[in-house]
C-alpha cells in the first residue's frame, strides 16, 4: 500500500508593495528563494490605489490582516513604501512607522523611490542616493532599456542574488527581509 505523498507547507513572508514595480521585485525574490531551496513563499500584496505613505501604511496594515484570516499567520511580514512623499505629511511620516511598527513589518524605505533602491544594487552606486524626482534617469543612465513596472523575469537580467545582496549592504531593513528569506547569513 503506497502512502500519501505529504507536501510541506512553506513558510510564508507577506510583503507589502507600493505599486507593480515593487511587486516584479517581490516575485525576483520568489525566484531567488527557490533557487536557494529555502521552503518559503513571498507573498507580494499590492497597496495600490493608496497615495501618501500613511494610507499605504494603513493599507497595509489592512492587507496583512486580510491575508492572515484568509491563509494564517506569517513567518514575517515586510513592506516597501517610498520616501518621496514622507516630507507632504504633517508629522513626517511618524505615524506611518508607527503603524508599521505595531503590526510588525519590517518597513523597507526606499529612497526616494524604487528606482533609487534598484540603483543601489549595482556596483559603485551603492551609496547613490539621488533626489526626489532623479533616480529614475540615473538608474535608466546606468541599465539601458529599464522601463517602470518590470516583471520579475525581466528584473532578473540584470539583477541577481549578489545584486541583492549588495543593495542589503546598505539597506538593513532589505537585509532584514534577506535573512528571513534565507538568502543571506543572521
Amino acid at each position: 500500500m503506497r502512502g500519501r505523498r505529504v507536501i510541506e507547507r512553506r513558510a510564508r513572508v507577506f510583503l507589502g508593495c507600493e505599486g507593480e514595480s515593487e511587486q516584479g521585485y517581490g516575485a525576483l525574490l520568489q525566484r531567488l528563494v527557490d533557487a536557494s531551496g529555502a521552503k518559503i513563499h513571498v507573498v507580494p500584496v499590492n497597496l495600490q490605489p493608496a497615495g501618501d505613505p500613511l494610507e499605504l501604511a494603513k493599507k497595509a496594515e489592512r492587507k496583512l490582516a486580510e491575508e492572515i484570516r484568509r491563509g494564517g499567520p506569517f513567518a514575517a511580514q515586510a513592506v516597501m513604501l517610498d520616501t518621496d512623499r514622507l516630507p507632504e505629511l504633517p508629522d513626517g511620516g511618524l505615524e506611518a512607522r508607527a503603524i508599521l511598527a505595531r503590526s510588525g513589518m519590517i518597513a523597507i524605505w526606499q529612497r526616494p523611490d524604487f528606482e533609487g533602491l534598484l540603483l543601489r544594487h549595482f556596483a559603485g552606486h551603492e551609496h547613490d542616493d539621488p533626489p526626489r524626482g532623479r533616480s529614475l534617469a540615473a538608474l535608466s543612465a546606468l541599465w539601458v532599456g529599464y522601463h517602470k513596472n518590470m516583471s520579475a523575469a525581466e528584473l532578473q537580467r540584470r539583477i541577481g542574488l549578489d545584486h541583492v545582496s549588495r543593495a542589503a549592504g546598505v539597506e538593513p531593513d532589505l537585509a532584514e527581509l534577506l535573512k528571513r528569506l534565507k538568502l543571506i547569513a543572521p
